[in-house]
């Protein structure tokens, strides 16, 4: 697996808005992106810096409450901060087969919809040295 460079670095917040003032009033970074993804119950903003080449993804529960919401739980256990790291891969599908010849654990075996229209798919923790890792596919 190549991989072409980091897409995001997702940030697990309590109140997106008040981040996204945050992030654009203290570090003077630009809002690119936002939308939320009802299926995944969640709020997602992406800002980059002047470069924009790599993207803070701000990441809220659309119900702080749902027990199967991972952002709701990760917030309840750990508090807010960096949730995961998203790398930009060619072909999503081949990368997960690849990484899961190579013993890794995979929490998707498939490429699915993610924020901004493009292939997601994630590697458990326990695989990465305790990091969430998420691997993204630009939709063409």
């Amino acid at each position: 697996m190549e991989t072409l460079s980091i897409d995001h670095v997702g940030i697990a917040v309590e109140n997106i808005d008040e981040a996204i003032k945050l992030y654009i009033e203290k570090m003077g970074m630009k809002l690119i992106h936002r939308e939320e993804i009802p299926d995944r119950g969640l709020k997602v903003a992406f800002l980059t810096g002047k470069e924009g080449e790599t993207a803070v993804e701000l990441l809220e529960p659309i119900n702080h409450e749902d027990p199967n919401n991972t952002v709701a739980k990760f917030l309840k256990s750990r508090g807010q901060g960096m949730h995961h790291l998203a790398i930009k891969v060619e072909d999503i599908n081949s990368s997960l087969r690849e990484l899961e010849n190579k013993g890794l654990t995979l929490i998707d075996r498939t490429g699915r919809k993610g924020a901004r229209g493009h292939l997601v798919a994630f590697v458990h923790p326990k695989s990465v040295m305790g990091l969430l890792l998420e691997l993204v596919q630009e939709n063409h």
